[in-house]
């Protein structure tokens, strides 16, 4: 079996049968049509005349329009779009007839589009290549002035009907982008076409996938007529493809009735279509051009152009009784090919057929003219119909200001961390051309993101000096993105650039969004965490198996919705006629995902999904396996569900696993379809993947690598251990300080206190014991009237072992800062069987918190804690009392972290008020100082 390597694409395809080997293969990204809802062109009688005599469908309005309207079913008929239009014309004709001012000439900016797949642009002429050149693009912009101006002295100015009217309508190439950025008003697009029933790859060969590629490449058509150039081809025209196809144009829609679709309609696809070998005219070739041999002198276009202005062929796309509603038009009963100036097939009424009009088939050199009768049609549908009356008034072919834009790597999302570090996306900014005087540009932001809270702007000004391009200096912006730990809803920024200046420059109006993805958590009992999703928008990590090897396979279709589908979806075909073709199919077809790690901590694991068909049920079966070699390693692998689908709709489906098959596994989540017939096409979207787990709490010491929250404002910010994602203790910075980087550290566990209780310096009373456990907050910044609550967590077995060994009770605890006398009673809490000790506190959070009853501090202690005090501190080989009276304490204690007495000393004079640490090692101590029935203990650094 070959692997075969495919491009990744993001177009439009109709199903392949020749898509994928039998091997585990890439997943083309590539989106898909289904027939029933992209109609294909329908010929009508003279269309297939057209190819029998000239081996081209000289033109394919007609058959879009019945296409269109197939799509839309409110989309106007001819009939009420001439309804519209006729009072329109009647009152513009009776103003002409009495002498008012009529319209002023009409400017539509245009923007070619040259799709083609990777071909260089074709300078030499080389046959076959669609990526024309732009002199041959351009040359189409110089016929239809010639047309539609009837400029004397070149073919469209030739007249020979004595008809021919300047229909005062200019096209001019766009040179400013919807962005307002300066172009040469052609865009070149490399795009693959999706679907190939041929040996050709560069071809387009379906209706469908050429209207989703219009949509995806359209410039607003307010403000822009928009061409495409394509490579036509695959089967005839009449078995479903665009062999022979010379070009079709969007007819307008009449304003005041139904026309639009509620979602966009038509209006995305608006614009003309030619074939790349009938763009331009060979009358301006400087050797690029590639023409065809009958259609090159650019008439095709200036034929679509018409109809895009609401033009019908001089046959009304009938027989002799069916009318073109221009009288000037002699009738005619079909279309002529020949520019036989005598043809007449319409003997019965007057006049010959005028083969010289635009509007008819004939070749290029015969035409040259549009009547008065169809120049005020033009109007009118200029004046009146959507989007062909906005483009009067569009900017686009003016030449753009010197704008200053961006580029930038940066994503549109990000995860945004719940440490203290950050993110940097740089935006460099440049000039497009020289402004007038010196313009200073920077970068401004809105969004629902705080600014020097949750990002920064860093060197924010960039200066341009006066007739130069290049900056003065810094040319580069930078967005610093702060991780935090708050539990919040995602957050955007929104930036767009800035100029100041007295002169010409503009920004560019292209802004950019970025959205910053919360990633923290509040620490409950049990949580769910999605850890996978798939929607369709991108296909990167998937692939396929065909194992029935009938090369057919899983693809992606868009743009139908169905059930509870939308945008793009997965799908697997058992009949083909809901994609265009006519085979029966009995798939084993499967759709592997990346890879997906579950964590061992999970509980269970959810895999929901929405699943479902086009008609009849389809059976499928659903697997999460570590080994994707092949059909036989996938079955082997843990079976989810296997069912049918529910018919006509979609469900969604939800499976929920506790296996250790699965729980702690890196593996695949693969959809099977198989065992079924002829149906319809199996329909596959929104997938998740959810874990189930269990907060633990941490119970071991973490000084070498404690967790790191960032408390900039206020909020709630959760505190994990970084190796084991246990929870520490939790901060409500309800004050809205800026505490700035805040290390929460268990500072001390049960292994590191010898035993699950500590008694307390200067204590040897049972009762006085402290949890072993005690938890530091460090933050950068302090603030000793900062509100605050805090939550620490504790297992219900260090929770016990006090109780069990002091006595005590849980509903008695106090918190304690260290080497304070800050102490607070506790709410405790459940937590899943585990407890929370909630503590509020008004002088900020600085401190080592350590857990057990109050103690009895007297008021003679209050008073000898505000007359003692110790200093230097940290100090290296000396600590000296100081007492700010003359009765010299009776005695000091000096203990270590864990409570053990390391000396004692009688104060006799004041040279005991001076002790030697030189002996003791670097950390941290407690010295209490007694006096009577009253003592203090202060903390100490030994360093």
């Amino acid at each position: 079996m070959k692997k075969i390597t495919l491009l990744f694409l993001f177009v439009s395809f109709s199903f392949s049968t020749n898509l994928f080997g039998q091997q585990n293969t890439p997943l083309l990204n590539t989106k898909s049509s289904v027939q029933k809802e992209i109609p294909s062109f329908e010929l009508t009688s003279e269309t297939q005349n057209a190819i029998l005599k000239t081996g081209y469908a000289r033109c394919l309005t007609d058959e879009n329009e019945a296409a269109l309207q197939k799509q839309y079913p409110s989309r106007a008929n001819s009939e009420q779009f001439e309804a519209w239009l006729a009072p329109k014309l009647a009152q513009y004709k009776a103003d002409r007839a009495a002498g008012k001012t009529m319209p002023p000439v009409f400017n539509i900016p245009v923007v070619i589009h040259i799709v083609h797949n990777g071909d260089p642009i074709n300078t030499n002429g080389l046959p076959g290549n669609e990526n024309i050149s732009d002199a041959q693009a351009l040359s189409q912009i110089q016929v239809m002035n010639e047309d539609y101006r009837r400029l004397v002295n070149t073919p469209g100015g030739a007249n020979t009907t004595g008809l021919a009217e300047d229909v005062e309508i200019n096209f001019c190439i766009a040179q400013q982008d919807p962005f307002g950025n300066p172009t040469n008003g052609i865009v070149r697009h490399n795009i693959t076409p999706p679907s190939n029933t041929s040996a050709a790859t560069d071809d387009w060969e379906t209706r469908a996938d050429t209207e989703n590629m219009k949509t995806t490449t359209q410039w607003d058509p307010n403000r822009y007529l928009n061409m495409w150039t394509i490579k036509a081809g695959g089967l005839p025209l009449n078995q479903g493809g665009q062999q022979g196809l010379l070009g079709y144009a969007q007819f307008p829609d009449n304003s005041g009735l139904p026309g639009i679709n509620t979602i966009g309609g038509p209006a995305n696809t608006d614009g003309v279509v030619a074939s790349y070998d009938a763009m331009g005219t060979l009358a301006e070739n400087d050797g690029s051009f590639i023409l065809n041999n009958q259609y090159n002198l650019g008439r095709t276009m200036t034929h679509e152009v018409g109809h895009w202005l609401g033009l019908r062929h001089i046959w009304g796309d009938g027989n002799c009784s069916v009318d073109d509603f221009c009288a000037d038009t002699p009738v005619a009963g079909d279309a002529n090919y020949t520019c036989n100036l005598s043809a007449d097939s319409c003997p019965t009424s007057a006049g010959n057929d005028q083969v010289q009009n635009y509007m008819d088939y004939t070749n290029d050199a015969c035409m040259d003219t549009f009547t008065q009768d169809q120049k005020d049609r033009m109007v009118i549908v200029m004046q009146n119909s959507p989007r062909r009356m906005q483009l009067n008034t569009s900017n686009t072919c003016s030449p753009a200001s010197p704008t200053v834009n961006y580029t930038t790597a940066a994503p549109n999302s990000v995860i945004e961390g719940s440490d203290c570090d950050f993110q940097d996306f740089t935006f460099q900014l440049s000039l497009t051309s020289a402004s007038t005087a010196t313009a200073t540009a920077s970068l401004v932001s809105t969004g629902t993101a705080t600014v020097n809270e949750d990002f920064e702007l860093l060197n924010n000004t960039v200066t341009f000096n006066a007739g130069s391009t290049a900056a003065n200096g810094n040319d580069t912006v930078t967005l610093r993105v702060y991780n935090d730990s708050f539990v919040e809803t995602d957050e955007d920024i929104t930036l767009e650039v800035n100029v100041t200046t007295t002169g010409d420059a503009v920004a560019s109006i292209t802004p950019f969004t970025l959205t910053i993805v919360n990633d923290d958590i509040a620490a409950v009992g049990n949580y769910t965490t999605s850890i996978f999703t798939q929607d369709w928008e991108t296909t990167t990590g998937w692939s396929v198996i065909d194992a029935d090897g009938d090369g057919n396979n899983w693809g992606v279709f868009n743009p139908i919705a169905h059930g509870n589908l939308n945008g793009s979806w997965a799908g697997s075909v058992t009949n083909e006629a809901v994609v265009g073709g006519t085979a029966t199919l009995t798939p084993d077809n499967y759709i592997i995902s990346p890879a997906i790690t579950i964590s061992p901590n999970a509980s269970s694991v959810e895999f929901t999904y929405e699943i479902g068909d086009f008609g009849s049920p389809e059976h499928f079966a659903v697997y999460f396996t570590t080994d994707t070699t092949d059909e036989t390693t996938i079955i082997a692998g843990t079976l989810l569900e296997e069912t049918n689908s529910i018919g006509g709709t979609t469900e969604n489906r939800s499976v929920i696993t506790t296996s250790a098959n699965v729980i702690g596994q890196t593996g695949y989540l693969v959809f099977r379809h198989f065992n079924t017939t002829g149906n319809s096409l199996l329909m596959l979207d929104t997938i998740e993947v959810l874990e189930s787990s269990t907060f633990n709490i941490q119970t071991d010491a973490n000084i070498t690598n404690p967790s790191e929250v960032n408390l900039k404002s206020s909020g709630v910010a959760y505190a994990y251990d970084n190796a084991s994602g246990n929870i520490i203790a939790s901060i409500d910075n309800t004050g809205g300080f800026d505490y700035d980087c805040t290390t929460v550290t268990v500072t001390r566990d049960e292994a590191l206190a010898g035993a699950p209780t500590v008694l307390r310096p200067g204590s040897t009373a049972n009762e006085d014991r402290v949890m072993a456990k005690t938890i530091s907050l460090t933050p950068t910044n302090t603030n000793t009237s900062g509100a605050t609550t805090l939550s620490f967590y504790f297992t219900n077995a260090e929770v016990t072992a006090w109780e069990t060994i002091t006595g005590e009770s849980r509903n008695d605890l106090f918190a304690f800062r260290e080497g304070t006398t800050v102490s607070e009673p506790v709410t405790v809490s459940d937590f899943n069987g585990d407890y929370i000790l909630t503590v509020p506190f008004t002088d900020g959070i600085n401190g080592n918190y350590y857990f057990g009853r109050q103690f009895n501090l007297s008021t003679p202690s209050f008073d000898l804690e505000n007359s003692v005090s110790i200093f230097p501190n940290p100090t290296r080989s000396s600590l000296t009392i100081s007492i700010n009276n003359n009765e010299l304490p009776n005695e000091y204690s000096v203990y270590n972290m864990l409570g053990q007495l390391i000396t004692n000393k009688q104060i006799n004079t004041e040279a005991d008020l001076t002790l030697n640490t030189s002996a003791l090692s670097n950390g941290v101590y407690f010295i209490k100082i007694a006096k009577e029935n009253a003592a203090v203990t202060l903390r100490f650094i030994k360093e």
